[in-house]
């Protein structure tokens, strides 16, 4: 569960006068709470990292209001898929989807990120 906050809403995302939660927020919380599901079940030295996301916003939330969340993993594996949902306070969809989260070695990945930037 959480509280929508202002840095939580529309109008963080240039939709003036719309004091709802956004997209993004759902996104990147959904984000969040994945990867602490997944984090358990990495091996030393890794992490996850987002690949992809898909979801459907059916309706809004405001400013102080309570938005429960629900992630549930489909199989722990080096490609995680996880399913999400989103309730207000009355129990009406706000938001499902789906995210898929790649199990990365931290290491390999940062010296891959700063190949990058050095080619670039």
């Amino acid at each position: 569960m959480r509280i929508v906050a202002p840095n939580d809403c529309a109008t963080q995302w240039g939709n003036d006068g719309l004091e709802v939660l956004s997209t993004p927020a759902i996104l990147g919380y959904t984000e969040q709470l994945c990867a602490e599901v997944l984090a358990p079940h990495l091996d030393e030295g890794e992490m996850s990292v987002g690949v992809t996301a898909t979801l459907h916003h059916k309706a809004a939330v405001p400013v102080g209001a309570k938005a429960v969340y629900t992630v549930a993993a489909e199989e722990v594996d080096r490609k995680t898929r996880f399913t999400f949902t989103v309730w207000d306070e009355a129990g009406a969809v706000v938001c499902e989807g789906t995210h898929l989260r790649a199990a990365v070695d931290v290491e390999r990945f940062l010296a891959s990120l700063k190949a990058a930037r050095n080619d670039g």
